[in-house]
C-alpha cells in the first residue's frame, strides 16, 4: 500500500473495500452468529481492507461451550464462481469459523497465538483475489506449519461441528444463502488421506479414532490420524 492510501485509511477518506454487506445483510448475520455461536466478545477489524473488509469477530466462551470461537465478518460480501453443476446448490457466498481452548489468546500478536486469525484472513480473501472458489470438504494445503507450535500443514473445510444444523447457513433478505464452514488443521498426512480418498473418508476415520468431537476445538497437541 502506498503513502497516499495509508494517509487515506488514516484520515477516514479511503475507499471502503469493493464487497460489502448490506446493513441488513450485517444485522441478519450478527443475528445469526449471536443466536447459534454465541454473542461477540470483541471485533477484529482489519485494519488494511481490500476487496472485503475480513473482520474476526471473537465470541467468548459460555456455560456448556467452554472453547471461543472465531468467526469472519466480509467474506460473504463477495459471491464466489462456482462450478456450472452446483449454480443451484446456494454455494456461492460463504463466511469462515473455527474453534480455539478457551485460554487461546487470540488476537495477541504472538506468532503462536496468531495464526488462527491470520489464516482465517486468507482464506477469507481467496476468492476475490484469485477466483478460487471454498465450500464444504475443500482443503487448502499451506505447504508448511500453520504457525509456530502447530505442525498443521493445511486445513479441511466442513460444517460446524460442536453445533446445530441450523448454524451452518444464514439466509440473506435477496433469498441468497451465506454458508458457514468450520477450518480445521490437518497434519501432511490428513491432507494425503484426503486427496487419496476423499473428505468423507477422512472424517470416518476421525471418527472412528478420535471420536465424533474430536475436531470441534482446535489441539494443537493432537496427534496425527492417518493410516
Amino acid at each position: 500500500m502506498d503513502r497516499e492510501g495509508v494517509i487515506g485509511i488514516f484520515s477516514g477518506i479511503a475507499d471502503p473495500p469493493e464487497h460489502c454487506y448490506t446493513k441488513e445483510e450485517e444485522r441478519l448475520l450478527d443475528a445469526q452468529a449471536a443466536e447459534h455461536f454465541g454473542r461477540s466478545a470483541r471485533l477484529l477489524r482489519e485494519p488494511y481492507p481490500r476487496g472485503i473488509r475480513a473482520d474476526i469477530r471473537v465470541i467468548a466462551p459460555a456455560p456448556g461451550r467452554n472453547f471461543q470461537t472465531l468467526m469472519t465478518r466480509g467474506m460473504g460480501a463477495f459471491v464466489m464462481d462456482i462450478p456450472d453443476e452446483l449454480i443451484d446448490c446456494e454455494l456461492e457466498r460463504a463466511e469462515l469459523m473455527l474453534c480455539l481452548p478457551a485460554g487461546w489468546k487470540a488476537g495477541r500478536a504472538g506468532e503462536s497465538w496468531r495464526w488462527p486469525v491470520e489464516w482465517l484472513r486468507a482464506l477469507a480473501h481467496m476468492p476475490a483475489e484469485s477466483g478460487a472458489w471454498l465450500g464444504w470438504g475443500h482443503v487448502i494445503p499451506a505447504g508448511e506449519p500453520l504457525g509456530r507450535g502447530a505442525g498443521f500443514t493445511g486445513l479441511l473445510l466442513t460444517d460446524p461441528i460442536a453445533f446445530s444444523e441450523e448454524a451452518s447457513f444464514c439466509e440473506m433478505p435477496d433469498g441468497t444463502v451465506v454458508n458457514i464452514y468450520q477450518a480445521i488443521p490437518l497434519y501432511d498426512g490428513e491432507i494425503a488421506y484426503r486427496q487419496a480418498q476423499g473428505t468423507d473418508a477422512l472424517l470416518a476415520l476421525f471418527e472412528q479414532r478420535l471420536g465424533r468431537d474430536a475436531l470441534a476445538v482446535i489441539d494443537t497437541k493432537r496427534r496425527p490420524c492417518a493410516p
